[in-house]
C-alpha cells in the first residue's frame, strides 16, 4: 500500500498545535516495567516493527499557509536511554518526530504528542510496541500481532473521526458557573509526577459496596480531595472536572488520531462534606448522563464549531494560532482538575510473566489524574506543577482511611521535595497573614 505523503490535523490536533512554539506541550507517556532490564537492540527492532504497522506516528509537524499539517518523517526514530525530564516536549522544529521511546533499567517509556493521538488511540500503538518487544526480547508468539487484530488498513487508522461525524446543527453548548480554581506557587519548569498504586480488586471491592464503578470512585476521591483543601472563601465555587469520554464506540471508528469528548462532573461545596459514597454516586449518574448520544453529539460538534467557521478557514495561520489558542485557555479557566480512565489494559498471552505494571502520565499545566489498570494493579498516574502537595495527599489518605493500602513512585529526590515543601509553608504563611490582616481591616472602627 502506498503510504501518505502528508496527514490532515485533527479537531484536537489543531488546538495543541497552535501551542507548539510555547513551552506548554501536551504529551502523553505510557510506561511499561518489565522483568529484566530492557534490551535497547531488542526494543528497536520492536519500534521499527510497530511504526511499520503504525506509520502515522512517524510524523513531523509543518506549517503551510493556512493550516499546520503532518508529514511523515525522514527517518524512523531510535531508541534511547531516558535523559530528558517526564513528559518533555517533543516539537522543537518541523524536523521533530512527535513521540519518542526511551529507557531506563526495566521499563520501557513511550511518549507521544496530543497532537497526533489521544490516550486511547496512543494505546494501540504501545500494545504492539510492547507484544513486538516481547516476541524480539524473549522470542514469544503473540498471536494476535498475526490474526490482524493489532493494525490495520493505513487510511482508517489515520482518519479524522471528528470531520467525519461533524453535524452543524446538532452543535450546542452548555451553560455553566464560574468553577474553582486551585491556587498556589506554580513550578513549570520542574512539575511533579507521581505513580499511585493500589491493589484493583480491593478499590474494586469498596466501589461495588458503593454501587459504583472503579473510576467513578476514583473520581469522587479527587473531588473530596479539593472539597478538603478549598478555602471558605471559595466554598461558593463548584468543582468541575473533565472525564474524556472515548467516542469511538459510540460513532464504530478505529482511528488511531484524536476521537474524544468531555463529559464534566461538577460538585458544588457545602459546609460540611457530603460523604465519599453520595459523591462517587453523584458522579456515576453525570456520567452516564454526559455519554448519552445526544449529549456527546452536542458538544463534539461544539468543539468542532470553531475550527470550520467560514472566518477562522479563511484566516492565515498566524491568526488561526491565536484564536484556536485563546480559545483553548479561556475554557480551560472554567475547569478545576482533569481525570482521564484508560480502564483495564490488556496484552496478548504471550507477555503473562514479561510485564509486571503499566503506568500512564501526561504533562500538565495544572493537576491531572490518568487511571488504568493492569492485573491487579491499579495505577493512578498524578502530574502537577503547584508546590503544594496538599491536594494530592489528601487524595492519596482518602484511600488509607478506606484500609486499602498503596505505594508510590515520586521523579523528585528528597532535596526537591524540601524545596517544594519550604515553598508551600511560605505560601501557607503568606495566605494565613493575608486573611488575617482582612478580618482586621473588617473589624476596624471608621474613622
Amino acid at each position: 500500500m502506498a503510504r501518505a505523503s502528508w496527514y490532515r490535523l485533527d479537531n484536537v490536533g489543531k488546538f495543541y498545535a497552535a501551542e507548539a512554539a510555547g513551552a506548554r506541550q501536551t504529551v502523553f507517556r505510557f510506561s511499561a516495567e518489565m522483568a529484566d532490564e530492557i534490551d535497547p537492540l531488542a526494543l528497536q527492532r520492536a519500534l521499527d516493527r510497530t511504526i511499520e504497522r503504525f506509520p502515522g506516528f512517524n510524523v513531523s509537524l509543518r506549517s503551510g499557509f493556512f493550516w499546520h499539517y503532518l508529514e511523515p518523517a525522514a527517518t524512523a526514530p531510535r531508541v534511547q536511554p531516558e535523559n530528558a525530564p517526564i513528559c518533555f516536549g517533543l516539537y522543537a522544529g518541523p524536523r521533530s518526530t512527535l513521540f519518542r521511546v526511551s529507557y531506563f533499567r526495566d521499563r520501557m517509556n513511550l511518549e507521544v504528542s496530543h497532537m497526533i493521538s489521544d490516550g486511547r488511540g496512543t494505546l494501540g500503538f504501545f500494545r504492539v510496541l510492547v507484544q513486538s518487544y516481547v516476541e524480539e526480547r524473549y522470542g514469544a508468539i503473540c498471536e494476535s500481532m498475526r490474526a490482524g487484530g493489532e493494525g490495520g488498513g493505513e487510511p482508517l487508522y489515520n482518519e479524522d473521526g471528528f470531520s467525519k461525524h461533524y453535524e452543524r446543527r446538532k452543535a450546542g453548548s452548555t451553560p455553566s458557573q464560574r468553577a474553582y480554581r486551585i491556587r498556589g506557587l506554580r513550578d513549570h519548569s520542574n512539575p511533579t509526577y507521581l505513580e499511585y498504586h493500589l491493589s484493583a480488586a480491593a478499590v474494586l471491592a469498596v466501589a461495588r459496596e458503593m454501587g459504583v464503578s472503579l473510576t467513578s470512585l476514583v473520581i469522587a476521591a479527587v473531588i473530596r480531595a479539593l472539597r478538603a483543601t478549598m478555602p471558605e472563601k471559595e466554598l461558593d465555587r463548584p468543582i468541575r472536572l473533565t472525564v474524556p469520554v472515548d467516542l469511538r464506540q459510540f460513532f464504530e471508528s478505529d482511528t488511531m488520531r484524536n476521537f474524544f469528548g468531555l463529559a464534566t462532573v461538577v460538585h458544588v461545596p457545602r459546609e460540611e462534606p457530603v460523604p465519599l459514597a453520595d459523591i462517587a454516586r453523584s458522579v456515576q449518574e453525570q456520567i452516564k448522563d454526559a455519554v448519552r448520544p445526544e449529549q456527546l453529539e452536542r458538544r463534539m460538534n461544539r468543539m468542532i464549531q470553531l475550527e470550520k467557521s467560514p472566518f477562522l478557514r479563511m484566516a492565515p495561520l498566524f491568526l488561526k494560532d491565536l484564536a484556536l489558542e485563546l480559545g483553548a485557555r479561556v475554557a480551560a479557566r472554567d475547569i478545576t482538575s482533569a481525570v482521564s480512565s484508560l480502564g483495564r489494559i490488556s496484552f496478548d498471552g504471550c507477555t503473562d510473566g514479561y510485564v509486571r505494571n503499566v503506568n500512564l502520565m501526561t504533562s500538565t499545566n495544572d493537576l491531572n489524574f490518568l487511571i488504568c489498570t493492569f492485573d491487579d494493579d491499579l495505577s493512578i498516574g498524578i502530574s502537577t506543577v503547584f508546590c503544594n502537595l496538599e491536594v494530592v495527599r489528601e487524595f492519596c489518605r482518602t484511600f488509607s482511611r478506606l484500609g486499602i493500602a498503596g505505594h508510590i513512585n515520586l521523579n523528585k529526590d528528597s532535596a526537591a521535595i524540601g524545596r517544594d515543601l519550604r515553598s508551600a509553608q511560605f505560601e501557607e504563611t503568606v495566605r494565613q497573614l493575608a486573611e488575617t490582616r482582612q478580618k482586621e481591616a473588617g473589624h476596624a472602627p471608621m474613622r
